[in-house]
């Protein structure tokens, strides 16, 4: 209509105001449905219609109801083609858990939100709402018990609908594979518990606000039973890159790397009212019909964010367009009738997506640096505590649940990406600090019962005499010193002979290096050895001595040798003389050490690593003097607004010099003060000067022959905090490797890999590895906390620390403290083998302190070991019901094949396929009390019961 008609009509019509205003909304909304429906039909007699229709209305003098009544008559032929199509309203509140709020603001807008909901259900029979997360049924259960009856009710009566298959709704890029099952595991298990709902009730993951989604997700969803997928933000949101088709189609097919499928609706509009579509709610309806060819469009309306969900204005609406005779139908109805509707029909013609949907808010990956070291941390926890409390036959499935579901809320959005306020992050650390304290307790107690049993005073060397027979906590020391993070102290005891239970939590035999700290000994650095059960006196590197509490003590690592997989090997520290060497690094002058793999040589300068050469392959990694590998940088952004989502414009960089340069365990010529000699192993230790600020780094590089790698901790003194005239400064390692422009690079994603290639400077998303293939050979990044990478004209970037400040205004300023390794291979590597360095970088091997006594136990022993080189072991957990043991198995190199693991005796007899909720599931397994053999499809994933 022409713009100045409905002026003019409010003027003249003989109806009141709000009547006739309701009336132009009504015949305008149907007038702009009717053109753009043309379009989608292509009828060629409908267009005179309309003029027709519009030509009553504009020359309407008095009765405005009747030149609708009349315009509507017209378009007659128009309304009864577009009731064949049908707009189904799915009632929602967004609640972001914890986002610009404290926990306690959560629960209170969490019960705002379904008071007001349960209120409009009773005065609107027909309306029907749709919610998320087991989360907020769960507090609504624990602070208003009353109200979550009456859901109960509503859901029963199948008016509010649960979608909820996950925890939260969750970041979908940081989260370990592991972590993305257990969200399925404990909301399948909550919402059958709580409301008698079947996976098959539960179909839809609902992801509206997630940051981005790991190619991996629909093979992980598969096994949870999910085959629907709803999601707003799949990448190139606020010009960021963008993977693939861009932009998304708004319904297709969504493919795993195993070939699994789900059906994804990019929402057309948005999930929040406010930022919705208007009042013609058939605009986008009848775009949506065009480009998928489909006849039924779903509207998810309602306020959110923090919470709210549908208004009366909305219902009331809604409910009148339903009337409308030149409109598509207007329904409530489900987000999971919807779904069905469609997939029920052929959709062969609709496009397939089999990559990343990424990216969005890339400034989340490295945000809050607390937070998701926090989440890495408990994710490991939770996993060896769980299996050591399986393999020592301890029912703790309580408290894990309880730790597991601490590190899944965290997961959410707004939490785990870092993009939350101060009380966010309190929250956060809150609930990791009770997974640390749960895990780190199961973890205690398994081993002390792996070590009650073991006859250790086999290990006393023959001049001891027994004054190494002792109990292990006798003397009080370290009593919760180590325990900060983990929960698991290094408290130990005294004697001449100090025993101690290696643990390997992964499914390999490995070899690695081991650091103990003995109290109270006595002993002379020099001669302490750590002893096997074989008699073999294996040599210790002493690393530095103190006091904690009145209680002495000395460090000191020694490499734990053919570590037997998902199993321990036992050692007793003590003095004595080495009877097997370990394999030897020699200092050179000019800060070079030669180890059995290659040359290193140290930048006492700048920092890192500035030459590299493998001996036997004589590959050169690094050589010169220009560029270092793993030089820290300062870096500045320049505020783009939303700083904790949104990386920054132009980033200045600046070289992080060394201001202090120390070998520790280098013996020297008096004469030269050149280094003399071999050890097994050198720490050397960097301080480092951010310039310009009063932060400062120490960094310990450790050196030794077992493997072609450098091992590196970092101490990081941050205090430094970001704003909008000064930028947002931070920090990050460099890994340079010029002239290798363009070569792809593998990231670890939840149960699987990604291979990308340059990212012009945008920051990427992984997990615990990178790894950068070379013309020969290759070089690997693991480490033990971080998640953002950069890669731009082949150097490589780790992000270390970003001082975001808005929402949170100071979240780094602290001590920090992560690990990394670089690792140098002289030949390819596949992807099962990364996944192997970064759990195992991830998982050390674990020292638990024994007493000197008699036992009938083996000194070394392996559970589970998995015999089939592109398979892992990512879980192996006492049942849910406490009916067996379930372990996971993935495929990490794209073949098909049986997987062959072998099993210590006692786990059961039969085995059993299941889905990732433990309900027996397609596949066949065999099993023979100690050889457990399935199939398993290429990058994919098997769950198998045994009992």
């Amino acid at each position: 209509m022409n713009p100045m008609t409905s002026p003019r009509l409010l003027r003249t019509a003989a109806q009141p105001v709000e009547a006739a205003k309701a009336l132009l909304r009504r015949i305008g909304c149907e007038l702009d449905f009717a053109t753009a429906f043309v379009s989608l039909t292509g009828n060629s007699e409908w267009p005179a219609l309309i003029e027709h229709a519009t030509a009553v209305i504009e020359g309407c003098t008095g009765d405005l109801a009747a030149a609708v009544a009349e315009a509507e008559a017209i378009l007659t032929p128009i309304g009864v083609a577009a009731k064949a199509y049908t707009i189904h309203c799915v009632g929602h509140g967004h609640i972001d858990m914890n986002w610009m709020w404290s926990w306690q603001e959560t629960v209170a807008t969490t019960h705002d939100t379904f008071q007001s909901v349960l209120q409009l259900m009773r005065e609107y029979p027909s309306l029907t709402f749709s919610q998320s997360q087991a989360s907020v049924y769960a507090l609504m259960e624990k602070y208003h018990p009353e109200l979550f009856e009456e859901i109960k009710l509503r859901i029963a009566e199948g008016r509010w609908e649960v979608t909820a298959v996950h925890w939260v709704e969750g970041d979908k890029n940081l989260a370990s594979g592991e972590s993305l099952a257990r969200h399925l595991l404990y909301t399948r298990q909550y919402t059958k518990e709580k409301f008698g709902l079947d996976a098959a009730d539960l179909p839809l993951d609902w992801e509206p606000d997630t940051f981005g989604h790991a190619n991996t997700i629909p093979t992980i969803l598969a096994q949870g039973g999910v085959k629907f997928y709803y999601a707003c933000r799949l990448g190139g949101g606020f010009d960021h890159a963008v993977t693939g088709e861009f932009p998304r189609p708004k319904l297709f097919w969504w493919q795993g790397p195993d070939g699994s499928r789900v059906l994804v609706n990019k929402e057309s509009t948005w999930y929040n009212s406010y930022v919705n579509i208007g009042d013609n709610i058939a605009l986008p309806a009848v775009e949506f019909f065009k480009d998928t060819q489909l006849t039924d469009w779903i509207n998810v309306f309602g306020i959110g964010n923090h919470g709210g969900g549908p208004t009366r204005v909305e219902i009331e609406y809604l409910l009148e367009t339903a009337t409308w005779p030149i409109y598509p139908s207007v329904t409530f109805g489900t987000a999971k009738n919807w779904y069905e509707k469609v997939a029920a029909g052929d959709l062969s013609h609709l496009p397939v997506l089999d990559h990343e949907l990424n990216y969005e808010f890339t400034g989340c990956y490295t945000t809050q640096t607390l937070i998701t070291q926090s989440n890495r941390f408990g994710e490991n926890y939770c996993v060896e505590a769980e299996t050591l409390a399986a393999i020592t036959g301890r029912d703790s499935r309580t408290l894990l649940r309880e730790a597991w579901i601490n590190i899944l809320f965290n997961q959410f959005h707004d939490i785990l990406p870092g993009s939350g306020v101060r009380q966010t992050r309190e929250h956060a650390m809150a609930l990791f600090q009770e997974t640390g304290a749960i895990t780190g307790a199961i973890k205690r107690e398994a081993g002390k019962a792996l070590a009650t049993n073991l006859p250790t005073n086999l290990l006393l060397p023959p001049s001891d005499g027994g004054q190494g027979v002792g109990n292990a906590f006798a003397n009080g020391a370290g009593a919760g010193i180590g325990a900060m993070e983990s929960g698991l102290s290094k408290s130990a005891g005294g004697g001449s002979v100090r025993p101690y239970v290696i643990y390997n939590p992964c499914a390999w035999e490995r070899t690695e290096a081991v650091t103990v700290r003995l109290y109270d000994t006595g002993f002379e650095p020099g001669r302490i050895i750590a002893r096997d059960e074989h008699g073999n006196n294996h040599p210790t590197f002493f690393l530095t001595r103190g006091d904690d509490w009145g209680h002495s003590y000395i460090d000191v690592l020694f490499f734990a040798q053919s570590v037997p997989a998902t199993g321990y090997k036992t050692y007793a520290l003590c003095e004595g003389k080495v009877t097997v060497e370990a394999p030897q690094v020699k200092a050179l002058p000019r800060d070079v050490f030669e180890t059995p793999f290659g040359m290193l040589r140290f930048d006492r300068y700048k920092g890192g690593l500035v030459e590299v050469h493998h001996q036997e392959s004589g590959i050169t990694f690094l050589e010169g003097d220009f560029e270092s590998l793993g030089e820290w940088e300062l870096t500045k952004e320049q505020p783009r607004g939303m700083t904790a989502w949104v990386l920054g414009g132009p980033v200045e960089s600046q070289a992080v010099a060394v201001s202090g340069h120390h070998v520790h365990g280098v013996t020297r010529n008096r004469g030269t003060s050149y280094p003399s000699g071999t050890s097994m192993a050198y720490v050397v230790h960097q301080q480092l000067k951010v310039p310009g600020t009063k932060s400062t780094i120490k960094v310990q590089y450790l050196i030794h022959g077992f493997a072609p790698r450098v091992d590196v901790t970092a101490e990081i003194d941050w205090r430094e905090i970001g704003d909008a005239e000064r930028g947002i400064p931070g920090l990050r390692v460099h890994f340079p490797f010029d002239g290798y422009e363009g070569l792809p690079i593998r990231f670890e994603t939840p149960f699987g890999s990604v291979v990308r290639e340059d990212s012009d400077g945008e920051e990427v998303p992984g997990l615990r590895y990178t790894h950068v293939p070379l013309d020969t050979g290759g070089f690997t990044l693991l480490n033990d906390s971080k998640y953002g990478f950069m890669v731009e004209g082949g150097n490589l970037a780790m992000r270390v620390i970003r001082s975001s400040f808005d929402p949170d205004h100071a979240p780094e300023v602290c001590k920090h403290t992560i690990r990394y390794s670089m690792v140098f291979h002289d030949t390819d590597v596949d992807a099962s083998d990364l996944t192997r360095m970064g759990a195992a970088f991830n998982h050390p091997l674990i020292a638990f302190p024994a007493g000197v006594h008699e036992g009938e136990g083996p000194l070394s022993k392996s559970f589970a070991s998995v015999e089939t080189p592109n398979v892992l072991l990512t879980s192996l957990k006492k049942a849910e019901d406490g009916n067996g043991i379930v372990l996971r198995l993935v495929e990490y190199d794209g073949q098909d094949c049986e997987a062959v693991v072998t099993l210590a005796e006692g786990f059961g007899k039969t085995a059993t396929v299941t889905d990732l909720m433990e309900n027996p599931s397609a596949g066949v397994a065999s099993f023979d009390a100690r050889t457990l053999r399935v199939q398993i499809r290429a990058n994919s994933l098997v769950s198998v019961r045994l009992q």
